[in-house]
C-alpha cells in the first residue's frame, strides 16, 4: 500500500468519525433550534460529508483491484470539496463565521469534477487499468 493510499484511508477514517461526532453534536444543539436556517446548512454539510466519504470508501476499496490515475484524482477532488464545502457550512452553521464562505461554492465544483474525473476510467489507457495481481 502507497503513501498516498494511506493517506487516503487515514483522510476516509478520521472523517467518518467526524461526521458521526458532529451529527451527534448537532442533534443535541440547541442553537439550531433556534435557527432553523443555520440547521438546514448544517444538513446540507452533512449529507454531502456522508456521499462524499461513502464515494472515497468505495474508490479506496476499488483502488485494491484496478490502477487508474482517474481514482486518485477523483478522490483527491472528493477530499478537497469535502474541506471546502462541508467544514466551511459547518463552521457557518456553528459559528456564524461567513470568512470562508468564498470557498463553500469551490468545494462544490470539486465534489462535480470529482465525479466527473470518473469518467476518464472509461477511456483511461491500457496500462492504468490492468489488475494490481497480474
Amino acid at each position: 500500500m502507497s503513501v498516498v493510499d494511506r493517506m487516503l484511508w487515514l483522510f476516509i477514517g478520521v472523517n467518518g468519525a467526524t461526521f458521526v461526532g458532529l451529527s451527534a453534536y448537532a442533534s443535541h444543539a440547541s442553537h439550531f433550534v433556534d435557527n432553523p436556517q443555520l440547521l438546514a446548512i448544517f444538513e446540507s454539510a452533512s449529507n454531502q460529508h456522508a456521499i462524499h466519504i461513502l464515494a472515497l470508501l468505495t474508490l479506496a476499496s476499488i483502488s485494491f483491484l484496478i490502477r487508474s490515475r482517474w481514482l486518485l484524482v477523483s478522490a483527491g477532488f472528493f477530499t478537497l470539496g469535502i474541506v471546502l464545502f462541508s467544514f466551511t457550512l459547518y463552521l457557518f452553521s456553528f459559528t456564524g463565521v461567513k470568512i470562508a464562505g468564498f470557498l463553500t461554492p469551490i468545494g462544490g465544483v470539486c465534489f462535480m469534477l470529482g465525479w466527473l474525473s470518473l469518467i476518464g476510467i472509461a477511456w483511461g489507457e491500457k496500462q492504468s487499468t490492468e489488475r494490481l495481481n497480474e
